[in-house]
């Protein structure tokens, strides 16, 4: 009796772990399908997102490039400044020059006379 019920119940064992087995088999291959979905619906996310910060970006440098502009002009403005400050303080030297020289030729002249 003994010799039989060992393969029997060894039998019903293998059936019932094959079945456990099948069954977490269909459930991880459901859960990897949604985790496919999941990723798929993360990816079109992440590929929006990039479109958005793509458009954003060109946005601010399209309202920010007037202000470079803006920037270049002011700057080379500045200079055009320094350099025409430098062209009439040259002008305004000879100019202090030619009026000192003639201050001091007056001088020279009263001090003759006396």
């Amino acid at each position: 009796m003994m010799n039989e019920i060992l393969p029997i119940v060894l039998v019903v064992c293998l059936v019932v772990l094959t079945i456990v087995l099948v069954v977490v088999a269909i459930n991880l291959i459901g859960v990897l399908v949604e985790g496919k979905k999941v990723l798929k619906k993360a990816n079109s996310a992440v590929d929006k997102a990039n479109e958005v910060i793509d458009v954003t970006q060109e946005k601010i440098t399209g309202i920010l490039n007037p202000f470079h502009s803006l920037s270049a002009f002011v700057t080379n403005f500045t200079a055009g400044l320094k350099v025409a400050e430098g062209f009439m303080s040259f002008v305004n030297k000879d100019k202090n020059k030619d009026e000192k020289d003639e201050t001091d030729a007056k001088k020279s002249d009263k001090k003759d006379r006396d």
